[in-house]
């Protein structure tokens, strides 16, 4: 079931950082950039491939082929930079009553839904960007293989880690209390 966002989201309080925005984009423009100069060194030493692959179509001038690949990697990291911000806006977490709920994605978004009474573990933890950007990783596992896929909430400021981690705790102690005859 879709959750509307202008519901008390939790994520509408404790923002993600902007800073998830560059280091989306960093990775992906990184990535880019080797293919990039792959593809000039393709085209530098194996000059005949490229004109293989090319030749049918029409007689071009090296200058043209060149600009056309800068070209396309231009518009794929600027398509990248579009992507990763309509990400970061569309990206949805709520602590709610009796489940926690994440949905990420903008054109086939992932939603997951975890009651409390099934998380088994939360922690906190950092990848090297993470570490450059002061950004972390809340991660929330169940038994499902969706968990380990999807229940993460990504690039928030230590503070607000520490929050959500306290705030889905407390459902969690809550959950287990109701559920224990003790």
């Amino acid at each position: 079931m879709p959750y509307d966002l202008k519901q008390d989201a939790t994520s509408l309080y404790i923002r993600l950082s902007r800073k998830k925005v560059i280091k989306k984009t960093i990775a992906a423009t990184v990535f880019l950039l080797m293919t990039y100069l792959l593809a000039i060194a393709i085209y530098i030493f194996y000059p005949d491939f490229i004109g293989q692959v090319i030749s049918p179509l029409t007689s071009i001038d090296d200058v043209i082929i060149i600009a056309a690949i800068t070209f396309v990697i231009f518009l794929a990291v600027a398509l990248n930079i579009l992507y990763q911000y309509m990400y970061y806006k569309t990206y949805y977490f709520n602590i709610k009553d009796d489940v926690l709920v994440i949905r990420k994605g903008i054109f086939t978004p992932d939603e997951i839904s975890i009651p409390y009474n099934r998380i088994q573990d939360i922690y906190v933890d950092r990848d090297l960007f993470d570490v450059i950007l002061g950004l972390y990783d809340l991660h929330v596992s169940s038994a499902t293989l969706e968990s380990s896929r999807d229940a993460h909430i990504d690039g928030v400021t230590y503070g607000n880690a520490v929050k959500l981690k306290e705030m889905i705790l407390e459902k969690v102690r809550r959950a287990s209390k109701e559920r224990s005859p003790l």
